[in-house]
């Protein structure tokens, strides 16, 4: 893009403009009736105005439009992130070309511009707000590394103030005590149905998805093991939450029979819908089994909640288990979550080693 710079000249700061990306080269600013460049800002870029104009005006370079990078951007998935990554980041950029054109050059637009944009979403919470910034400080950065925007480039790090993270405050139902897990538990029995699969769920801590879709051959009985990776029915949140959680002495007595009584092979899904692809709605049976136990009903966070609280009261050889080791278990890359999120504070501390909900637990 064509850009003022100075050159000192006889004591004086003369002004010059760099016309090289138009076509044109590095010319002195010459007022009419001088020999040489101006010293006046203001005059120079009336006088650099008019040079652009002769030369046919500014054109965007190639693979600077907005509109088309933020497509190449997609396209690439750069940083090999997740297909939800990459949907919930498409829908946040195409916003962004709608709002400013396609054809709007990258170096063009300002911390002035971001702010009107994020205007356009005042009326979503202060977290939603912080991942449209995100998603097109992504887009800068990318474009740094590209060299299509100089180093250091990028609008969304020029606003003042952006919308703050509003750090939610633990409540005390977000987690079951064991012995109400160990109710839930056993209401869930006595319906049938979804025994097997509220029990994947309190003794594992995995997400909606990684529980549903889990494969028959996710369950390593000879190792132990639960294996929770990414397959045709769905992916993970994040590369690092592909992981192994221990198969409970609790979880394998429920899980044996019904793996046996299933007669599947490996690739089939543990928990098949009535079409046979994933189940994809659980609040009829949360809800007749909440009410069997006499409990609110849950959210299926409360059984992540649950396992990690449960979880960080075992021990290890006899030794408190260590919090990395939870938040591995968790899908976690770092302790930060469950010490700020997960963990909960239990009236009920059994500190043996393994994660058990019996409906003698506490007396």
């Amino acid at each position: 893009m064509p850009k003022l710079y100075q050159r000192n000249q006889g004591g004086k700061s003369r002004y010059y403009a760099d016309l090289r990306d138009i076509g044109g080269g590095q010319v002195a600013l010459k007022p009419p009736g001088s020999s040489r460049a101006t010293f006046d800002k203001e005059e120079a870029a009336q006088l650099m105005a008019a040079k652009i104009r002769e030369l046919g005006g500014v054109t965007v370079a190639p693979g600077t439009r907005l509109g088309e990078f933020v497509e190449e951007f997609l396209a690439v998935n750069p940083g090999g992130v997740t297909e939800r990554w990459l949907e919930e980041q498409a829908r946040r950029l195409r916003r962004a070309v709608e709002f400013f054109g396609t054809d709007r050059d990258l170096k063009t637009i300002r911390p002035r511009d971001v702010r009107q944009w994020l205007a356009q979403y005042a009326h979503l919470s202060n977290s939603n707000q912080r991942h449209h910034l995100h998603a097109l400080s992504s887009l800068y950065r990318y474009a740094q590394e590209l060299d299509l925007v100089p180093l250091g480039y990028n609008p969304v790090a020029g606003l003042y103030r952006k919308p703050t993270a509003v750090k939610k405050t633990q409540r005390t139902d977000e987690f079951f005590e064991i012995p109400d897990a160990a109710r839930f538990l056993q209401a869930a029995k006595e319906l049938d149905d979804y025994h097997e699969v509220m029990a994947t769920y309190l003794l594992t801590g995995g997400r909606k998805s990684e529980v549903l879709g889990l494969l028959v051959g996710d369950v390593d009985f000879d190792a132990g093991l639960i294996r929770i990776r990414p397959n045709e029915h769905r992916g993970l949140k994040r590369q690092w939450s592909e992981r192994v959680v221990p198969l409970w002495p609790q979880l394998r007595e429920i899980l044996e029979p019904y793996v046996e009584a299933l007669d599947a092979s490996p690739d089939d899904l543990l928990f098949p819908g009535l079409t046979g692809g994933m189940i994809i709605d659980l609040r009829k049976p949360l809800k007749e089994i909440a009410k069997r136990a006499g409990v609110a009903v849950p959210r299926l966070t409360k059984f992540r909640h649950t396992y990690a609280t449960a979880r960080l009261q075992t021990t290890d050889g006899g030794k408190e288990i260590s919090v990395w080791q939870v938040a591995k278990e968790l899908g976690h890359r770092s302790v930060a979550r469950v010490e700020d999120t997960y963990g909960h504070p239990s009236h009920f501390r059994p500190r043996g080693e393994v994660v058990e909900y019996r409906v003698d637990a506490g007396g």
